[in-house]
């Protein structure tokens, strides 16, 4: 509960709008009880009262309830992963792929990440939108980060990428392994340190060699 009320405090500016006192207030409060009750159980107006504000203000900052989860969601994104910018450093693709696959299964092994995702899939037969939700505000995100980065790459002749969103999610998928999944399912521990460099190396030198210009990247 801790940490997803502490990535929740990490509010940033939304949808053009600017974070404030009383806005972060009403994330941690959604938070905290998305995380209590579930999704479908959490009530605007329990929001409202948890972050001590009238529910005219919960509405004057999110529209619904699925905005405000998508709210949540960014947040722990932004406080967790290297990819939350929208702009990744123009550095060649082996230094920029490891140090983006070692955030991006950092933050898919975090407690904060593993809740959202069980709270969003148990709850999507009920709520739709809250799948949608949380497929953009997490997963989609990051694909569209690395594509506009492998769209550069190609440009500056290193790499050969027809398809940036597939490879995007390639890349993401191989990092990932089965790590995500036996997690989800509470089977085995989370990686360690080692684990993490075997397979984000594992993941580079892979990509590389199917993407890498005349294929001569070494990983």
């Amino acid at each position: 509960m801790r940490a997803m009320e502490a990535a929740a405090g990490h509010t940033l500016a939304y949808f053009g709008v600017e974070s404030t006192p009383k806005r972060d207030a009403i994330v941690r409060a959604a938070a905290k009880l998305f995380l209590e009750s579930g999704y479908g159980e959490t009530s605007m107006d329990a929001i409202a009262a948890a972050a001590e504000v009238s529910k005219r203000t919960v509405y004057s900052y999110f529209s619904g309830k699925d905005v405000l989860f998508e709210a949540v969601m960014t947040d722990v994104c932004e406080s967790r992963s290297d990819m939350a910018n929208s702009e990744l450093p123009n550095r060649p693709a082996e230094e920029v792929l490891s140090c983006v696959g070692r955030g991006f299964l950092k933050t898919v092994s975090s407690d904060i990440v593993l809740t959202t995702f069980r709270i969003a899939a148990a709850e999507s037969v009920r709520f739709p939108e809250l799948g949608e939700t949380f497929y953009r505000a997490g997963p989609q995100r990051s694909i569209q980060n690395l594509a506009s980065y492998f769209r550069a790459r190609e440009a500056a002749g290193e790499l050969v990428v027809p398809e940036p969103e597939l490879a995007a999610s390639q890349f993401l998928a191989l990092v990932k392994s089965d790590f995500f999944v036996r997690l989800v399912l509470g089977v085995g521990p989370k990686p360690n340190d080692a684990d993490i460099e075997r397979a984000v190396s594992s993941a580079v030198r892979l990509f590389l060699s199917a993407y890498g210009r005349d294929g001569s990247q070494k990983a």
